[in-house]
């Protein structure tokens, strides 16, 4: 069929309305995701900002999409937020701050349930003489839980057979303790570090120090998890039982004492003055929250 000059003209026209149209209509939806929560020695919070970016046409169909993730810090109600890495191609797990300097250190790279790589970076904002921006620590075959110790100047880490120090600039790895099926470490106050391990019938809570003296099972078999020292009492410690979250008296004959029921946070880490823990959810209440460890009360962040 002939087409005359009119008509030519008249679906040029169609043509370039509807790419104005496309351009014109067209949106980005965007969606924010936060976890991995971890308080700064500032009491601000360190944790991962993903961004997922949706592009759609002017009908609603997607034509492009792209997802970024950064290390953030923010004031303890979610305000100020201030960007700091991309990880958006590495991934941070277990964001841990320094207890003593502007530092904060992740794990990366995860195989199989162990991580090859702890990074360790500063959040000073500034480029004074001395601050290293950049620390890396790298683990054959891997580990699984870290913290920082008490002076900041190493870390200790976890196996599943081993507890062991390392200093920040990787030198003097040293052994603590050698234990079945250790779970999870942590330090970061006082003089004793804690750890869990995984038994036959269930989890053992125990503290040591680091010179691997003094050996203590504190729970056997019915503990807490993710246990957290106190900064401001030593001898008091936070942990995830069944469906709660406690408080032990170490070396007292008292009880837990249940801090909060149906606890559903994951990796609760605990604030510079010892009033609150700060984590995140996943599912229908996904984001990051802080409970009140006197009152019990739960607010989100974000």
């Amino acid at each position: 069929m002939f087409c005359g000059k009119r008509q030519i003209c008249f679906w040029l026209a169609i043509i370039s309305f509807a790419f104005i149209l496309a351009g014109c209509g067209g949106k980005t939806e965007n969606t924010s995701y936060y976890y991995g929560p971890s308080w700064t020695r500032a009491a601000n919070i360190a944790l991962v900002y993903g961004l997922q970016s949706v592009n759609k046409d002017f009908i609603g169909s997607q034509i492009g999409s792209s997802y970024t993730e950064n290390i953030v810090t923010m004031d303890a109600t979610g305000a100020n937020q201030k960007a700091w890495f991309n990880v958006t191609d590495t991934s941070a797990y277990q964001i841990t701050c320094s207890p003593t300097t502007d530092y904060l250190a992740y794990m990366t790279t995860l195989s199989s349930g162990y991580y090859s790589k702890v990074v360790i970076r500063s959040i000073s904002g500034t480029a004074s003489s001395g601050v290293i921006d950049l620390i890396e620590l790298s683990f054959n075959p891997g580990i699984k839980s870290f913290d920082w110790s008490s002076d900041a100047r190493k870390i200790v880490y976890c196996t599943a057979t081993e507890v062991r120090t390392v200093n920040i600039d990787g030198t003097s790895d040293t052994l603590v303790t050698a234990e079945s099926g250790v779970t999870f470490v942590s330090w970061k106050y006082g003089n004793r570090i804690a750890f869990v391990t995984q038994l036959a019938g269930g989890k053992q809570f125990s503290l040591i120090y680091p010179d691997g003296s003094g050996l203590m099972t504190v729970f056997n078999l019915s503990t807490v998890d993710i246990p957290q020292i106190s900064p401001v009492n030593t001898n008091e410690v936070f942990g995830i039982s069944g469906q709660n979250y406690y408080r032990i008296e170490i070396g007292f004959p008292y009880p837990p004492t249940i801090i909060k029921t149906n606890f559903t946070g994951s990796l609760p880490r605990i604030s510079p003055d010892a009033t609150k823990v700060v984590y995140s959810k996943t599912g229908e209440r996904s984001g990051v929250y802080s409970l009140d460890l006197t009152t019990g009360l739960e607010t989100q962040i974000k």
